[in-house]
């Protein structure tokens, strides 16, 4: 199921500023609000700011990308959690990346301005990250696959999102910024079960979790420390959606 079109109302408003925000998950989506939001729906922060809930990957990214550029967004911004490639990186890190590297090897830059003003209003809040971002179609599983996408790419953190984001900002000639929070370390083994127990927008499928974890008890304590590690995360974009709505 791919991103619905915005709401009438999210377009209106979306036209007066024309900020566009990507979000994959109805759970990174509430760092920006406590309003429910709905799979592939689409809400306002203000006047202005509309958040599109586009699903996980890069290509249910580009499309809610495009949607948010097709009905007047004049900057995106790609949020949400990432995970961690090098160990200065801890659960809840934040990373302002100033270029994106796809899995093209394209690489994007953000909007310096934009990212300047953004890190005037972190100073003294939080520290920030701003190594490269790399692109990953699939799920960084352990240590190994982690380290050796930041030897191939020289980034800090990855996602799945941003460089989507980014190369339709890069083609619309917008500004384009990545803010991530790291979710998983690089030290951390992603459980086998964790992709399979949630759909593509996050929401929790019990059966087959419980189906997973009957098979592979061995997987329970890890998927705690998974859920500890992006509430961590989840806590540091709370924290930067606040300054987020009073800018520019």
């Amino acid at each position: 199921m791919g991103p619905r079109t915005l709401s009438k109302p999210a377009e209106q408003e979306l036209g007066l500023k024309q900020f566009g925000i990507v979000v994959a998950t109805i759970a990174e989506a509430r760092s920006l609000t406590k309003r429910p939001v709905g799979a592939g729906g689409s809400i306002s922060l203000r006047k202005g700011w509309v958040v599109q809930v586009s699903g996980v990957g890069p290509g249910r990214a580009r499309v809610a990308a495009e949607r948010l550029l097709e009905a007047g967004a004049a900057t995106l911004i790609s949020w949400g959690s990432a995970a961690g490639l090098v160990p200065e990186l801890s659960p809840g890190s934040l990373v302002l990346p100033k270029t994106i590297i796809g899995d093209n090897h394209v690489v994007y830059s953000a909007d310096a301005t934009w990212q300047d003003s953004l890190l005037r209003r972190l100073r003294g809040h939080l520290e920030v990250h701003q190594g490269p971002l790399a692109e990953s179609l699939t799920v960084l599983r352990d240590y190994e696959e982690k380290a050796a996408l930041s030897r191939r790419t020289g980034a800090v953190a990855a996602d799945m999102e941003s460089a989507a984001v980014a190369a339709v900002a890069h083609k619309a000639g917008i500004p384009f910024l990545s803010i991530r929070a790291v979710a998983d370390p690089v030290d951390m083994a992603v459980p086998l079960c964790a992709p399979i127990a949630v759909d593509e927008f996050g929401r929790l499928r019990p059966c087959r979790l419980l189906k997973e974890l009957i098979k592979h008890p061995i997987q329970l304590l890890p998927l705690a420390r998974l859920g500890r590690c992006f509430h961590a995360a989840r806590a540091t974009l709370s924290m930067v959606a606040p300054l987020l709505e009073r800018w520019p």
